[in-house]
């Protein structure tokens, strides 16, 4: 490791790390992580990591671990909470390149292996987000499309729930999601599955995946606008017990994404020609 041991919080190398409760969600072309186990996924990934914080007391776990040409500041416990401006127990962040955006129309060039997609149009909220990405990772999903008012998939909060699967499940930002889910149902004839709080929508076992597919799902609030309902060749609702308002999004898409990616349906071979 190329270990600089500082000798005050205020060293300009840590500029980074500085005051992260107050910095906006998309700050530029880095990321932070925090903790020995997310930094474990970013090194596992293909994503770059750039620099570590680490306190003194964790440095001799970490000596085999991080890269040697990654340089590692080094500091106590206390300087470190003055860097990033609130309690931090943890002993390690990790500050990482921010991996180049990859467009949404490459997803119309694939041809193997079969589509399984997660469509966030407006997820606003990042801890939502972030477990949204950690259950598709989990389940198989192979592509997750970002909507450009959806909330920013390397903020902390969203990296620190999502259990680090943002390293490793494949990212699509677009600029306009309607234009590229018609292209998507259009061109490559997958299956648009839309999520809504909806009694006179299909009900979820009635859906029957595709090769292709994409499941999407909508803002907490506002649900999914109705340009992008229309777009879809579903709707698909979670049935609830009498008097039920509605799922936290992030757990009904957990829901749906079990179903849609189910093995059950290829081995039953029920799965749409």
């Amino acid at each position: 490791m190329a270990v600089h041991e500082l000798e005050s919080a205020g060293d300009g190398r840590l500029a980074p790390y500085r005051d992260l409760r107050n910095r906006p969600a998309e700050a530029g072309d880095r990321f932070i992580v925090e903790g020995e186990h997310l930094l474990g996924r970013l090194l596992a990934s293909e994503v770059e990591l750039e620099s570590a914080l680490v306190s003194s007391r964790k440095l001799p776990r970490l000596a085999t671990v991080l890269p040697m040409e990654v340089p590692v500041y080094v500091l106590g416990d206390r300087e470190i909470e003055e860097v990033v401006g609130f309690k931090f127990h943890r002993g390690v962040l990790g500050c990482g390149k921010r991996p180049r955006g990859r467009p949404a129309g490459e997803l119309l060039q694939a041809t193997s292996p079969s589509l399984r997609a997660v469509a966030c149009p407006e997820i606003t909220d990042a801890e939502n987000l972030g477990s949204i990405i950690r259950t598709s990772g989990c389940l198989g999903v192979n592509a997750l499309i970002l909507g450009e008012r959806c909330a920013d998939a390397y903020s902390r909060r969203c990296i620190r729930v999502s259990m680090g699967a943002v390293f490793s499940l494949p990212i699509y930002k677009c600029h306009c999601i309607a234009d590229e889910l018609a292209e998507l149902g259009a061109r490559r004839s997958a299956q648009l599955v839309a999520a809504v709080a909806d009694a006179a929508a299909e009900p979820l076992a009635a859906i029957r995946p595709a090769p292709d597919w994409c499941l999407v799902l909508g803002n907490e609030e506002k649900g999914l606008a109705r340009e992008i309902i229309e777009l879809c060749s579903a709707r698909v609702c979670i049935p609830m017990a009498e008097g039920a308002d509605s799922l936290n999004v992030s757990v009904a898409g957990g829901i749906l994404i079990h179903h849609m990616t189910g093995a059950g349906w290829e081995q039953s071979g029920q799965a749409q020609a």
